[in-house]
């Protein structure tokens, strides 16, 4: 990946790809489905495993997490495990993993989660033992916060929602600081695309916290994703001091346009739900946007991994929706709303 001519050719690869996923309409059309078994046979082009329909849903979303990690090797080559920016965008399947692993250990499950090859970081063997797990590499400062707490290797109940948010903030973290690895002929937008990231995850996150949870903007903040050097906070705490009761109250914001004009109940300006739809459209649209935009540059390849992100949480989402008999009207609407509807 490190000429114009490879980039060029990861580009039109990316281009190709992209054509044959599941996004906008396409994504839309598998809430006709019938069974579960059936869209599964359409995404994956083969037959489903014979499990209970319960539980095809998960087997989905960590089968399309791996042909997504596969399809970006194949179109890059293994030079995206070598590269340290790629190493830490494609880490994002092993935090996940560790939150898992960290429920698993709460609820005293007998064996860990299935690994499917993620978090190599991570000795499974040594479950339930979280020192032996996790008591080497990035993820030790969690052996010593359970410590810390009482909790005799195990992290408690009452510590794990916070333990998981330290988790988001450091894959961020991490993240950012890993574009000093990228030359600055190859960087392009990512600065741009990885702030506008951060920026709107904050936003539904702290409003998420405000509607559902009743808390308040000091106590909000400190649980927001922040970067060095950028702002990816202000546009969050600006919301949580703004009333959902009342549109108006929203017209001088930064990010006005995520917000409805739609009243969903008596009294409420918007559901943050329909927020974090119109925030998942639009980024959908800029990294769609910008990956054409700056062909020879890292853009195409990190608008294509994040892309392949919202096309599995749209399928598996539509997945679960079939499996409960959701009406199809309402599973195509959140795969329009989830992949970002037509580019």
């Amino acid at each position: 990946m490190s000429h114009g001519f490879e980039l060029a050719y990861v580009y039109a690869r990316v281009c190709g790809s992209l054509a044959r996923s599941f996004l906008g309409d396409r994504a839309a059309s598998l809430s006709t489905s019938p069974r579960v078994g059936e869209a599964w046979r359409i995404v994956f082009g083969e037959p489903p495993p014979v499990l209970p329909e319960a539980q095809l849903a998960d087997q989905a979303e960590k089968k399309l997490r791996r042909r997504a990690e596969s399809a970006l090797r194949s179109i890059a080559g293994n030079s995206v495990d070598e590269d340290p920016f790629f190493a830490c965008l494609m880490r994002d399947g092993e935090y996940s993993y560790v939150k898992r692993l960290l429920s698993a250990l709460v609820e005293r499950s007998v064996s860990a989660p299935e690994s499917d090859g993620l978090g190599k970081a991570i000795d499974v063997t040594a479950y339930p033992d979280l020192e032996k797990m996790l008591g080497n590499g990035r993820y030790q400062w969690i052996v010593g916060a359970a410590k810390e707490a009482g909790a005799k290797g195990v992290a408690s109940l009452t510590e794990l929602p916070e333990i998981k948010n330290k988790l988001d903030k450091q894959y961020y973290l991490e993240l950012w600081l890993s574009l000093a690895s990228v030359s600055p002929r190859y960087i392009g937008s990512l600065r741009d695309l990885l702030q506008l990231d951060a920026e709107l995850q904050n936003i539904v996150w702290a409003l998420r916290l405000k509607r559902y949870y009743a808390f308040q903007k000091d106590e909000i903040e400190g649980l927001l994703i922040d970067v060095p050097g950028v702002d990816v906070k202000s546009s969050a705490l600006d919301a949580v001091g703004r009333r959902l009761e009342s549109r108006s109250d929203w017209s001088s914001w930064k990010w006005e346009r995520l917000v409805s004009d739609a009243r969903p109940s008596e009294g409420e300006a918007f559901d943050v739900r329909s927020l974090e739809s119109a925030a998942r459209r639009y980024q959908y649209r800029c990294l769609y946007h910008r990956l054409h935009l700056e062909c020879e540059t890292y853009v195409p390849l990190y608008s294509y991994y994040r892309i392949k992100e919202l096309e599995t949480r749209a399928i598996h989402g539509i997945i679960e929706g079939i499996k409960l008999e959701a009406p199809a009207a309402e599973i195509g609407a959140f795969a329009l709303d989830t992949t970002g509807g037509a580019a």
